[in-house]
């Protein structure tokens, strides 16, 4: 064990704070191996800590890594100054959520003197977990999404999801802090003997994984799809009069991807220049008739990003939706539509509206209306058809949930879409992140996703978790590609989140096993 410092306690969470966005924003592996290695130093050289100043330095961990971390809300407060308050909360947010996922750790620590190995994932996973649910879940931090730009490493995401790799890459940490700081020579021996048995099994796995899944996506039926990237910059998209422009790079751009033998084109999220106004007791609203005719003279499917209104005559009945509607290569309109499930709090909907809607929901103009929102949350598992791809599609940010496309796999979508409008985000780093997000959540479905940005980033990703026809940021363009239509169901979508209802069951044994002891 190190001597006790006390000039550099509280340097320690503050380096694991910086090691923290390295893991999710650079390019090399070891950032992520190593962010809890200050952490877990600084709690073995403060056992006896007080509860409260062991959730002071999760709190300075959190707060240091995720105010960095969150720094792309510089982009979105030139839309609206509220984005500052956004960012204030969340960074608050989750310095609270370190804060306790620490005090558990260090008494869990004291009273077991168990190894990190297995009290890491049992004191993380399941604040993870329970960050999931609810008006406010949010999954873009889960530490194993910041494992999801090397798909090489995380095939074992179809046995395992998510919280599989997040466990992972924390008794990977468990085991070097081990190897490093363990008190008797045999502890650092088993640290190391665990650390090699975890790569050993990975990286078996992966590599049986790649060959297995390649000849696999070899052997299967393709669709040529093409998409299109509009780049029509945000303040273009929230005012009017521009509705021509962004209608011609559309148009412009589909006849290209149909001239290179496209099957099936798809646009971005609300990249419809005009709302759908549907009402409901007149069928023939229904309709998109730039869109169909487009659709119809080129003969060629289409999914398009709409706001999509849904009322009758009596307005407390209105619904919009943020869809994505099928367009048939004869020009009509699928009767199956989807939309947003997951919407963004505050900007797309409303969280807790029983308390907060008597107070905000009357306020729509100016940046109240940015804040309250007004979408309705979509149908969860819609299907569309395409020849012999069943579509599911998800919306912006819904890349980052990985129960949404899991359930899309389940209910027998064979190909899956994203469409996206990430301008909000400028050119920053979170850019790339979201974009490799979507690697897991093709390998954890074993599916093929079209990835189709307003701004970029767009793309195919294969089974594999590989991008073809990347695009840049900020670039009008369009991509054509053969995508494969995959069938199996993964071990993943047969039991879901097998590992993260361990390591709840796994921190309940051992919060009794601590208070007894």
């Amino acid at each position: 064990m190190l001597n006790r410092d006390p000039h550099s306690l509280w340097r320690l969470p503050a380096a694991s704070g910086l090691l923290l966005v390295l893991a999710y924003y650079s390019s090399t592996l070891v950032a992520n191996f190593v962010l809890f290695l200050p952490m877990l130093i600084w709690l073995e050289r403060e056992p006896e800590a007080p509860r409260l100043r062991r959730m002071w330095a999760g709190f300075l961990f959190g707060f240091i890594g995720h105010g960095i971390a969150l720094y792309f809300h510089y982009a979105m407060a030139e839309i609206s100054w509220l984005a500052w308050v956004m960012y204030v909360s969340i960074v608050m947010a989750y310095g609270i959520r370190f804060a306790l996922t620490f005090a558990l750790l260090g008494w869990l620590r004291r009273r077991t003197g168990l190894s990190y190995v297995w009290l890491l994932p049992a004191a993380w996973i399941p604040f993870e977990w329970a960050g999931s649910w609810g008006d406010l879940r949010m999954t873009a931090d889960h530490l194993g999404h910041s494992l999801a730009k090397f798909p090489w490493l995380v095939q074992f995401a179809d046995l395992f999801g998510l919280y599989g790799v997040t466990a992972f890459l924390l008794m990977i940490n468990g085991c070097v802090f081990q190897g490093l700081q363990g008190f008797y020579r045999s502890d650092r021996r088993r640290g190391w003997i665990g650390f090699a048995l975890l790569w050993v099994a990975v990286l078996g796995y992966d590599a049986w994984s790649w060959q297995h899944h390649q000849a696999r996506l070899e052997a299967a039926p393709t669709m040529r799809i093409g998409f299109v990237q509009p780049n029509i910059p945000i303040q273009v998209k929230r005012g009017d009069g521009h509705e021509q422009r962004e209608w011609e790079a559309l148009r412009t751009r589909t006849q290209e991807v149909v001239e290179q033998g496209a099957e099936f084109v798809i646009w971005p999220e609300s990249s419809r220049p005009w709302p759908l106004y549907h009402h409901l007791e007149k069928p023939d609203t229904y309709r998109m008739a730039e869109v169909q005719a487009l659709a119809r003279t080129r003969e060629v499917a289409m999914l398009v990003g709409v706001e999509y209104w849904r009322h009758d005559d009596d307005p407390a009945n209105d619904e919009l939706y943020n869809a994505a509607i099928l367009v048939h290569e004869d020009g009509t309109l699928d009767e199956t539509w989807g939309a947003k499930v997951y919407l963004v709090p505050f900007t797309e909907g409303l969280p807790f509206r029983r308390f907060l809607g008597p107070l905000l929901e009357g306020k729509s103009g100016g940046e109240w209306r940015w804040i309250v929102g007004g979408f309705t949350p979509g149908p969860a598992t819609a299907i569309m058809e395409v020849g012999d791809a069943r579509i599911g599609t998800l919306v912006c940010y819904e890349q980052l949930f990985q129960d949404l496309p899991r359930g899309l796999r389940n209910a027998g979508a064979n190909l899956q879409v994203v469409i996206t409008n990430d301008a909000w985000f400028g050119d920053t780093l979170f850019q790339p992140y979201l974009a490799d997000v979507l690697r897991l959540r093709a390998i954890e479905n074993r599916t093929s996703y079209v990835r189709v940005a307003n701004t970029g980033i767009s793309g195919f990703l294969d089974p594999l978790g590989r991008y073809r026809g990347r695009t840049p940021l900020f670039v009008e363009t369009a991509g054509v590609d053969d995508v494969a239509l995959m069938e199996a169901r993964t071990l993943y979508n047969r039991v879901g989140e097998l590992v993260a209802w361990i390591a709840i069951a796994g921190l309940m044994a051992l919060m009794i096993r601590a208070r007894r002891g």
